[in-house]
C-alpha cells in the first residue's frame, strides 16, 4: 500500500493491524507544505458599506486589509506561494497586493460563478495546486503560530485537518460561529446549526489532493460547498482535526466582529515586560492613540521621529533652569515616555517589524535621554548650583558609559537593535553576584515609565539637582551592574546571539 502523507510518499505494509504512525519518524521539514490556498471571491454582505465600495478582503483591521494580514501571517507561518481565488471586484484586491513588496509568490484565479458556494472557488484553484496545501480565509485573523503547527501535522490517514477552537467561552459570535464535533481528534459532525458540538471551525485547514476529488462529488447533485465536503470525509473518518489551544482567531464577518478584532490587535501589544506605570497607566493611552494613528497613513517611523521631537523640547524647555519651564519640560518627557509606545504598538499590529526599525526606536529614546540629562545639568547650572559642573560631568559620565556598555552588547552578542535583547540576557544570566540581586530588586526604577514619572514630581517641588543626582546614581549603577555580569563590553564573543522580533516597548 502506498500512504501519501503531506506529499512524502511512504511504503506500509498492508494488513497488519499495527499502527505504523507510532513506529516510523517523520521530520517535520519534510511534511511542511509551502503553498496556500485563499478564499477572497465572495461579497461579503453584512460587512459591506451601503455603496459597497471595497470588497470585504481589503477591508481593514487594525490598520491593514484582511487578506494583506492573511499572507504576511501565512510568511510568518512558512507560507511562500498563494493561490487567491477573485471574484467580486477581482481588479482591486488584485492591485492591491504586490508580491514583490509582500515578498511572496502570487497567483491570481478568476471565479465568475462567485456567488455560489465557497466549494466552486476551491476547485477553481485546482490546476494550481499540485501538492498538499493549506487553505485559508480572506476574512479571517489568526496567529501565525497556528497556521505554523497546522501546515506540521501529519495527515495519515486523513484527507484533511481542520482547525478548531475548543475555547467555546471565548467564541465572540456563537450564532454564526461553524459548530463542530469532534471525537479523538476526529471530525463527526460540522453545521451552523448544530445543538450539540464541542468546538468551533476557525477556517484554516490542511487539505490533500483528495479534497479535490470529493468536492467534485458533491458537485454531482449540486453545487460545491466547502462544509458538505468536510461532511463528506467525516463520515469515512478522513477528516481530522487540530485544536488551536490558546490562540485567537476571529472571523471578521460583522461589524462587531471587526471591532472585537481590532481589540484583540491592541491588547496583544501588551507585553510582560511592561513596567509597573506602563502596564497600568501608560498602555491605556498608548493603546488609545494608536487605535486612531492606525487610521492614518502616518508610519511607525515618523510616530518614532515626532515622539522624538517631543523628547528634545522638554530637554530644551528643562535648560532654562527655571519653574514653569521645568514642570513643562518634564511633563513633556512623560508625554514622550508614552508616545514611545505607540511606534511600537503600530509596527506591532501592522506587521512592519523591522532591525531598521528596532535601531531608530532604541538611537531615538536614547537620543530623548540624553537631551533631557543635558537640559537637567545646563538648567542646574542656569539655576546658579554651586557643585553644577562636578553633578553634569558625573551625570553625562554615567549615562555615557552606559549607552557605550549597551550598544557594544547591541552590535556585538545580538541580531537585534532592541534594548529588550539585554534584559532577556541579564534575566538568563546565571551570575548571582550581591550586585545582580540589588539590581533585579529595584530594576523597575530603570524603566522609562519608572523615572519620568518620578522626574515630573522633582519637578513639581523645584528640585532640578534631584533629578541630576538620581541620574548620577541610576546611570553609574547600570553600567557596573551590566559589566559584572559580563555584559557589553566583557561579554565572550563565543556566546549565542540573542534575538529579540518584538520591536519596542
Amino acid at each position: 500500500m502506498k500512504l501519501k502523507n503531506r506529499g512524502v510518499p511512504c511504503d506500509f505494509p498492508q494488513d497488519t493491524g499495527i499502527d505504523f504512525r507510532g513506529i516510523f519518524p517523520y521530520k517535520e521539514e519534510l511534511l511542511m507544505t509551502h503553498q496556500a490556498l485563499i478564499i477572497a471571491a465572495g461579497f461579503g454582505s453584512r460587512l459591506q458599506r451601503h455603496d459597497g465600495d471595497i470588497p470585504k478582503p481589503l477591508r481593514k483591521v487594525g490598520g491593514m486589509p484582511l487578506i494583506k494580514r492573511a499572507i504576511l501571517c501565512g510568511k510568518e507561518a512558512g507560507i511562500r506561494e498563494f493561490v487567491i481565488v477573485v471574484g467580486f471586484q477581482k481588479e482591486k484586491i488584485i492591485q492591491a497586493l504586490d508580491e514583490k513588496k509582500l515578498g511572496v509568490k502570487l497567483t491570481f484565479v478568476e471565479n465568475p460563478e462567485w456567488e455560489k458556494p465557497n466549494g466552486v472557488s476551491v476547485l477553481k484553484a485546482k490546476p494550481h495546486l499540485l501538492e498538499n496545501f493549506v487553505l485559508l480565509m480572506s476574512d479571517h485573523i489568526f496567529e501565525p503560530r497556528t497556521l505554523a503547527k497546522l501546515i506540521k501535522a501529519p495527515l495519515w490517514e486523513n484527507k484533511a485537518i481542520l482547525a478548531v477552537d475548543t475555547k467555546l467561552e471565548s467564541i465572540f459570535d456563537m450564532d454564526d460561529a461553524t459548530k463542530v464535533v469532534v471525537e479523538k481528534d476526529q471530525i463527526k459532525e460540522i453545521g451552523k446549526e448544530l445543538k450539540n458540538y464541542n468546538a468551533v471551525d476557525t477556517g484554516m485547514f490542511l487539505c490533500s489532493q483528495e479534497v479535490f476529488t470529493v468536492l467534485e462529488e458533491t458537485s454531482k447533485t449540486k453545487a460545491p460547498s466547502l462544509s458538505n465536503g468536510i461532511r463528506l470525509l467525516a463520515k469515512r473518518n478522513q477528516m481530522g482535526s487540530m485544536d488551536v489551544g490558546n490562540a485567537f482567531w476571529q472571523d471578521v464577518d460583522t461589524k462587531g466582529s471587526l471591532k472585537h478584532a481590532e481589540r484583540f490587535l491592541l491588547n496583544s501589544c501588551r507585553k510582560p515586560t511592561d513596567g509597573l506605570i506602563s502596564r497600568n497607566f501608560n498602555r491605556y493611552i498608548s493603546l488609545f492613540i494608536t487605535k486612531y494613528l492606525l487610521k492614518t497613513s502616518l508610519s511607525a517611523n515618523t510616530v518614532t521621529f515626532l515622539t522624538t521631537l517631543v523628547g528634545v523640547t522638554s530637554g530644551i524647555l528643562v535648560a532654562q533652569g527655571t519653574y514653569l519651564p521645568l514642570i513643562v519640560g518634564a511633563f513633556l518627557f512623560k508625554l514622550s515616555s508614552i508616545l514611545d509606545g505607540c511606534d511600537g504598538e503600530m509596527s506591532r499590529i501592522t506587521m512592519t517589524s523591522s532591525k531598521l526599525g528596532q535601531w531608530l526606536d532604541t538611537a531615538s529614546d536614547n537620543f530623548t535621554y540624553v537631551c533631557f540629562f543635558i537640559g537637567a545639568v545646563v538648567g542646574l547650572f542656569n539655576q546658579g548650583h554651586p557643585h553644577a559642573l562636578l553633578l553634569g560631568s558625573l551625570a553625562l559620565l554615567g549615562v555615557g558609559m552606559t549607552l557605550l556598555v549597551m550598544f557594544t552588547y547591541l552590535i556585538k552578542h545580538t541580531d537585534s537593535g532592541s534594548l529588550l535583547a539585554i534584559q532577556k540576557d541579564f534575566q538568563q544570566n546565571q551570575t548571582t553576584s550581591p550586585f545582580k540581586k540589588f539590581f533585579q530588586s529595584v530594576s523597575f526604577m530603570t524603566k522609562r515609565d519608572f523615572f519620568s514619572v518620578t522626574f515630573l514630581f522633582m519637578a513639581l517641588v523645584n528640585r532640578l539637582d534631584w533629578i541630576v543626582l538620581s541620574t548620577i546614581l541610576g546611570a553609574h549603577a547600570m553600567w557596573m551592574v551590566l559589566i559584572s555580569n559580563r555584559l557589553g563590553l566583557f561579554k565572550a564573543s563565543n556566546q549565542e546571539l540573542i534575538k529579540v522580533h518584538s520591536l519596542k516597548e
